[in-house]
């Protein structure tokens, strides 16, 4: 199953959720997954310790315009295989979006490597930019972090009506479901939770129980370049993205 991790606004956790949720597929799961980072600014690729210089062309840029093939770009990690980025991915934009395949370019690729995994996880950029666009073609369901604060649920009204859109080009995507993140009811507690059900309302049974707690062990471990389950398996933060998985996967079930 392809499952891309989207938002048009960013710090809502969409990194995050991509590397914790893989790592949990892989390690509560047994999945074989395969990350792909599809923002310039590189952040999965980091969170995996992986550094730019160690990257060089060989980046998930020139892997969509052909140039180089996915033997060349995969890395292998401890809890699956990544697709790192670079900064050049956004100058490869133009002409990957140019391509007479557009926005079918990753959607293409991942018919050939999709049997050897059982999950790819992919990161978007805070966008609607084509990155996304393919993203969203590419993938069987998505998944929308949202932080529980006013701007990114507006954000959150306008991207759904973006991703619908795509629907009538792409019939298998649909959204899996929407989470809340770096939750913390103990601080603007009232605006916070009135947000929460008000998506819950919206949402129905694609909004998970599970919400995701501010927790400094996620950021401690991205900045070590490891998952929450390799960093601090017993922190709020691996309590939670487990939970979160043990529900997309009985939703998947469904």
């Amino acid at each position: 199953m392809i499952i891309s991790v989207v938002n048009n606004k960013g710090g809502v956790g969409k990194t995050t959720s991509t590397q914790n949720l893989g790592a949990a597929f892989q390690r509560f799961a047994d999945a074989r997954v395969l990350f792909i980072d599809l923002d310039g600014q590189a952040s999965l690729t980091r969170c995996f310790g992986v550094q730019e210089s160690q990257v060089g062309q060989n980046h998930v840029g020139n892997y969509l315009t052909g140039e180089i093939p996915f033997e060349k770009v995969v890395i292998n990690t401890s809890i699956g295989d990544l697709l790192p980025s670079s900064a050049e991915l956004n100058a490869k934009e133009d002409s990957i979006k140019a391509s007479p395949v557009f926005p079918f370019n990753l959607k293409l690729l991942m018919d050939k490597v999709k049997k050897n995994y059982d999950f790819i996880m992919i990161d978007c950029p805070p966008t609607l930019s084509g990155m996304t666009r393919i993203a969203l073609i590419a993938c069987d369901m998505y998944l929308v972090p949202l932080q529980a604060e006013f701007l990114s649920y507006e954000g959150l009204r306008n991207f759904l009506v973006y991703s619908s859109e795509l629907q009538q080009i792409s019939p298998q995507t649909h959204l899996g479901g929407v989470f809340a993140t770096r939750y913390n009811p103990k601080i603007n507690k009232k605006l916070s939770n009135d947000l929460v059900e008000a998506t819950k309302q919206q949402l129905g049974d694609k909004f998970f129980k599970t919400t995701i707690r501010d927790n400094i062990a996620i950021s401690e471990a991205q900045a070590n370049g490891q998952d929450i389950f390799t960093y601090s398996p017993d922190s709020n933060g691996a309590m939670d993205y487990y939970n979160l998985t043990k529900e997309i996967l009985e939703s998947i079930k469904k």
